[in-house]
């Protein structure tokens, strides 16, 4: 049975469904999701690509982010815990960049990948094989103990593909937005909200809806860090991903939301075309992870750009090892550029730092970088 004859079946049993159930069964249905069956392709010739897949400079200034961790953290075991790891592109450049460049704290190091897929655990095996001693695959949070870690969590493009509810407000009043057919074709139709936490996510908010704004509100994004802050017994979460704290977020200039699909690097509106065969995605309220995070120990340490934070863990250092005068390395030098420039990946992506247990020794940690380029906006505030 298709994708799509799944999900119709299932409307026609039990009425229209949350738009988060629909985007649970496209992306993760055990036999059929986009990520689940294996048919997420990331990369050049894939979907879309990430920053991992950009150039190893991406894994070796977040293996410097770990080092100095390591430091300060100062544990009898040391743990870094990356969740969504994919095929463990980013894990094998963190790990082939600690070895080469801090062997001490490389031989100190366990690597854990969470990754619910377990045709990509089996390819991220493949990947990583050089550094198999030091890694342990796992498919869910939930098989580590609370307060079990003392290291350091990575997360890169994670958030923004947990499922989320569509809202829209008409006249003031919230309604969900649920998938049903008509004529057996997807349809979507607005009803009373599925569950009081969608109004209780915007409470603190002091946001004003336009008229027929459409949001998206991940719920499961709140109690991820929460679950993070639970095993975390020491250490640093280092958040990266698309999105913007919520004052920009829910800024009336996106009144149909965020929300975008991606299939072979084109970005489209229509879920309900390439079902289990397109992403489905949309920005991060950074704003929410700050907040459930304080609400459970982890404190912010700094929130800010993709470009502004390789620049301050030492970027420019790994762009002067190419030289201008060879092909490859020319190539190497504008890959890299990718990554940090604000016209590019710099200003789109986001990194949240944020710490428990780790407060009074965190004065030296952060590096003074004398480059800035990026700038705060009024919008980006941090919440209290």
């Amino acid at each position: 049975m298709a994708l799509e004859d799944i999900i119709r079946s299932l409307i026609i049993k039990k009425g229209p469904i949350t738009f988060a159930q629909f985007m649970e069964l496209a992306l993760y249905h055990p036999e059929y999701g986009y990520y689940s069956s294996g048919k997420a392709n990331i990369g050049k010739e894939g979907d879309y690509y990430t920053s991992p897949c950009v150039h190893p400079a991406f894994g070796e200034i977040i293996s410097r982010f770990i080092v100095r961790a390591y430091e300060i953290i100062a544990p009898s075991e040391f743990t870094v815990v990356e969740m969504g790891a994919g095929k463990g592109i980013l894990a094998l450049d963190i790990l082939n960049s600690l070895k080469n460049n801090s062997p001490s704290v490389y031989n100190k190091t366990n690597y854990v990948i969470v990754e619910r897929n377990l045709c990509i655990l089996r390819e991220g095996e493949k990947v990583l094989k050089e550094h198999i001693h030091k890694v342990k695959f796992i498919d869910s949070l939930s098989t580590l103990d609370p307060e079990s870690i003392n290291g350091v969590f990575i997360s890169n493009e994670l958030v923004d593909s947990f499922p989320f509810h569509r809202v829209k407000f008409i006249n003031g009043e919230m309604f969900e937005i649920f998938v049903t057919l008509d004529k057996g074709e997807f349809k979507e139709v607005l009803g009373k909200p599925s569950t009081p936490a969608l109004r209780k996510y915007l409470e603190s908010y002091d946001i004003e809806f336009a008229n027929e704004q459409e949001i998206e509100i991940n719920l499961y994004a709140g109690e991820w860090i929460q679950s993070v802050a639970k095993i975390l017994a020491k250490g640093l979460v280092l958040t990266i991903d698309y999105g913007f704290l919520a004052p920009e977020l829910f800024n009336p200039r996106r009144m149909k939301g965020t929300f975008l699909c991606f299939h072979k690097h084109t970005a489209n509106e229509n879920p309900y075309a390439n079902i289990g065969k397109q992403d489905i995605t949309a920005h991060v309220d950074f704003t929410n992870l700050i907040r459930a995070g304080k609400s459970c120990g982890l404190n912010t340490v700094r929130y800010l750009t993709q470009g502004q934070f390789l620049i301050d863990w030492g970027i420019l250092d790994i762009v002067e090892r190419y030289s201008l005068e060879d092909i490859p390395s020319y190539k190497s030098r504008m890959a890299i550029k990718n990554l940090f420039l604000p016209e590019l990946m710099g200003d789109r992506f986001k990194v949240l730092i944020q710490e428990k247990n780790l407060t009074h020794k965190l004065r030296s940690f952060y590096p003074s970088s004398p480059f800035r380029i990026s700038f705060q906006r009024p919008g980006d505030r941090l919440p209290d």
